[in-house]
């Protein structure tokens, strides 16, 4: 048999609370609004008007809270729920006609599906949002981590530069032969040979450096320039020039400098040059010794030659005594410039003992400092183009952060509204479904 129709009068039983929010929507007319471009809060399920409403404040609250009530807001009065139906004191119901209760069903279940709709249109929003926030935040950290790579160069760099001392002032301006010139005599001499031949112009920097800077400014009054190869020795003058001299002076000097130290007089020479025939002619018995040797050289000679030569040095200065009161004999200030030698031990104990104790000793890596810097220097220019085509990409995509905040806020406000209408329909569907009908008045 067919089930009996129900009384449309019939009094049913329904959550007060949810009854009066569903009739405030009904009489209020309340429907989701079409947006005209992106959705805003005027567009949520419930408008913010009647969100404020005292029949919707605290519920709304509750529910964009996820329906968590904190340890301050617990006088809070929450939403009837179908897990506390039977609570009589959780849930008060009171009874309102079964046709009342049914036509507002109606109208919330349209609402639920409206609005289940539109969280899915405003998390599509978001979504696409995020998408392209993604992006841009994945390029900005390429940005930094490119930045930070070009700033660990420069850093990179300028402490290659400070420990090298490539861009100190005493060598920029002065020269690594030293910054002091004898009274009288000074003797440069240079190593000639295809080893050599590498580092012409910064052998000739420092040379030029020590004649301009330090001889022409200081009070040495002569001085002298000899070439030393394995065949030969080649002096400038037969004995020691006088600075001021108009003919034979510094200017003559360095221009007899440039003419016989070149790579043209250096290429063919073999390495390694002849220290000791050197040595005879510039400070040998007979010859009128310098007061300072300063001395251009590659490396130190081979190592069986080693010996000799530090012997033959000690020999000279005995030979030849204190050079004037005071002046020790056959001082020597040693520049290097083949780099290999710098960490080779025996090459540093033949130049200091050659050296020492009066004179000085460098090795000039300024040439392949230089290079080594430029590769770095290079490295930085390179990330450079690559961070100013990031930011050129960057300029072109839109900050999209805040707009991804706001959408996730209003995404969390459309949810709280959809559960709070979700919430209320099962309510009214169980008011529907309630097979309990609620007591007769009591007798007067």
């Amino acid at each position: 048999m067919p089930k009996p129709k129900k009384d449309p009068n019939a009094p049913t039983l329904i959550p007060e609370d949810a009854y009066l929010r569903v009739k405030k929507l009904v009489e209020l007319k309340v429907a989701p609004k079409q947006p005209k471009g992106e959705f805003t809060v005027e567009e949520l399920s419930v408008p913010p008007p009647v969100r404020v409403m005292p029949e919707f404040k605290t519920c709304i609250q509750y529910w964009e809270a996820a329906a968590v009530v904190g340890f301050n807001e617990k006088e809070m009065k929450v939403p009837s729920r179908m897990k506390n139906i039977d609570d009589d004191e959780k849930v008060v119901k009171k009874s309102h006609p079964r046709k009342e209760i049914q036509d507002l069903f109606k109208y919330v279940k349209g609402q639920v599906k409206q609005a289940t709709k539109r969280t899915g249109q405003i998390l599509k929003q978001m979504e696409k949002k995020e998408g392209k926030e993604a992006k841009r935040e994945k390029l900005v950290a390429q940005i930094n981590e490119v930045d930070k790579m070009m700033n660990d160069e420069l850093r990179s760099s300028r402490g290659f530069v400070e420990r090298q001392q490539l861009f100190d002032k005493r060598y920029m301006i002065g020269s690594k032969l030293g910054d002091a010139a004898p009274r009288k005599n000074a003797l440069i001499v240079i190593e000639q040979s295809d080893k050599v031949a590498a580092w012409i112009d910064e052998t000739k920097d420092e040379v030029t450096k020590l004649i301009n800077g330090v001889i022409n400014e200081g009070e040495c009054e002569s001085l002298n320039i000899a070439c030393f190869s394995a065949s030969s020795v080649t002096m400038w003058c037969p004995q020691f020039q006088p600075k001021t001299d108009p003919k034979k002076g510094l200017a003559d000097s360095l221009k007899w400098l440039g003419k016989n130290f070149s790579a043209k007089t250096c290429a063919p020479q073999a390495f390694p040059p002849d220290w000791l025939s050197m040595l005879d002619k510039c400070a040998g018995e007979g010859v009128q010794p310098p007061w300072r040797m300063y001395l251009c050289c590659s490396r130190a000679p081979e190592a069986d030659q080693r010996a000799a030569i530090t012997n033959a040095v000690s020999d000279l200065r005995q030979l030849i005594g204190e050079v004037a009161r005071g002046v020790p004999p056959l001082q020597i200030n040693v520049v290097a410039f083949d780099p290999s030698i710098i960490a080779d031990e025996e090459q540093k104990e033949f130049f200091e003992a050659l050296t020492r104790p009066h004179g000085s000793f460098m090795v000039d890596t300024s040439a392949e400092d230089l290079m080594s810097l430029d590769k770095m220097l290079k490295a930085v220019q390179v990330k450079k183009k690559q961070l100013d085509k990031l930011n050129k990409k960057l300029d072109k995509m839109e900050d999209l952060s805040e707009r991804v905040k706001e959408d996730r806020d209003l995404l969390q406000q459309q949810i709280a509204l959809q559960n709070m209408l979700q919430n209320d329909m099962e309510l009214c569907d169980w008011a529907l479904k309630n097979e309990n009908q609620p007591p007769p008045p009591e007798a007067a």
